[in-house]
């Protein structure tokens, strides 16, 4: 089964039949003839490989030619700024899985997944989203606010072994590490237990992509399972002797300890997989920009605009998921009622409506209102960290490697339903 069919299951209800894990590797440049053009069908498949090599020209045309989008495969899309940021507001649009689904709250007590589901806030509407959300962002702004983690020691940390190299790999070397120990010291995970969390947290990301198999079900139950297990141990320790952590603001925030255990991996997870992507596709689009690297080397003034215009031009956040709660009309077109519906944040960082000259990287654009955190109730909570870890690493990276350069291999990106992310970013010092 694809994974777009996949996709598709989650959202409807259903659950796959067969194993199949999600694919990890890049995705290969698709021969000429498949790049896509003004005369492509309007047929939306995030996983076609023309799509994931340059999404872009399709999206442009689903804006102006069908801006509500159905799909081969009975998906709806929207591409355009105003209806994506409408939707992110709107009740209609759910935000809880299908009643049939895998993971809804009737399967809570069969499988951990459900469980787990039903106890984060990506997957709450409100009134039972409005709570916990509040009481995860004064724990989180507290810990922002009073104690952060060190960043530049950190990003020091992992670029310094890299000084005498001639070639590495921002991605792997440098962004990925730095991520990791980022949110891992936030939430007060020892340095040597962050690499067996970063395992489980690829595991968490089936929540969000469909469970393709009974098999991986239960293999993501029992990754599920010793992450729980592990931040138990963590939650009952800072109980015993409280520490500046993270941990420990949501431990004395008043959410029960299901919603603290759960919340915890799904920060952990979502601090990790994104931002290391977001560094590492931010330095690839920016060394490609002339005399970029070298402008940001003598004026570190101009690196969080630059950040910002990252963040739009690549978003590592491709789209999210809805589910129409009842017939939408929208376009001239009705949304039936239950249908999946995508909204495509990358498609409406790239509307001229609202950012001229939309497909052109412009470093100090301003106003820059991106929507790589989504928007409203449910936007990235700990968005504005990230944006300080990436202002941090590229403030880091130009100072160690004033003259970094891009090599001469092409970009490459991970196939991966709802993401925009690079699979490699190699350079040369």
């Amino acid at each position: 089964m694809s994974l777009l069919r996949q996709f598709i299951a989650r959202l409807s209800g259903s659950e796959a039949t067969k194993p199949k894990a999600a694919p990890v590797a890049a995705a290969p440049a698709p021969p000429e003839s498949a790049v896509l053009t003004k005369d492509t069908p309007l047929d939306l498949d995030p996983l076609a490989p023309a799509f994931v090599h340059d999404p872009y020209p399709l999206l442009a045309r689903l804006r102006t030619e069908e801006p509500a989008h159905r799909n081969s495969s009975a998906l709806w899309a929207l591409t355009r700024h105003a209806d994506i940021v409408a939707a992110l507001g709107d009740p209609r649009f759910s935000n809880a899985p299908s009643p049939y689904a895998v993971v809804n709250a009737r399967n809570r007590y069969r499988y951990v997944c459900a469980d787990v589901a039903n106890n984060i806030i990506p997957f709450l509407d409100p009134p039972d989203h409005d709570t916990p959300r509040r009481l995860i962002g004064r724990a989180f702004a507290k810990k922002m606010r009073h104690q952060p983690p060190d960043l530049k020691a950190l990003a020091q940390e992992f670029l310094t072994p890299l000084g005498g190299q001639s070639e590495f790999d921002v991605l792997q070397d440098f962004a990925t590490p730095y991520a990791v120990a980022a949110i891992g010291r936030t939430l007060g995970v020892p340095p040597e237990e962050e690499s067996l969390l970063k395992e489980w947290s690829h595991w968490f990301f089936y929540l969000f992509m469909m469970i393709p198999s009974h098999e991986v079900r239960q293999q993501l139950d029992d990754a599920l399972t010793a992450f729980r297990d592990y931040f138990k141990g963590r939650l009952a320790a800072v109980r015993q002797t409280p520490d500046e952590s993270l941990l420990t603001g949501l431990a004395e925030s008043g959410l029960s300890d299901p919603e603290i255990l759960d919340t915890c991996m799904l920060i952990f997870a979502d601090g990790v997989e994104n931002v290391d992507r977001a560094i590492a596709s931010g330095t690839a689009v920016m060394l490609r920009q002339p005399c970029l690297w070298q402008h940001l080397t003598a004026n570190p003034e101009a690196i969080p605009a630059a950040v910002d215009e990252c963040l739009r031009f690549e978003s590592p956040a491709m789209f999210v998921g809805r589910v129409a709660r009842e017939d939408i009309e929208l376009h001239g077109r009705i949304i039936p009622k239950n249908a999946g519906v995508l909204l495509m944040l990358g498609a409406g960082n790239r509307d001229p409506e609202v950012f001229p000259a939309a497909d052109t990287f412009q470093p100090d654009r301003t106003p820059n209102r991106h929507l790589a955190f989504g928007q409203g109730k449910h936007s990235c909570i700990g968005g504005p960290m990230v944006r300080l870890e990436m202002i941090t690493a590229f403030e880091a990276l130009t100072q160690a490697f004033p003259r970094l350069q891009p090599t001469e291999a092409p970009l490459e990106w991970t196939p991966r339903i709802g993401h925009r992310w690079i699979a490699r970013c190699p350079v040369r010092t």
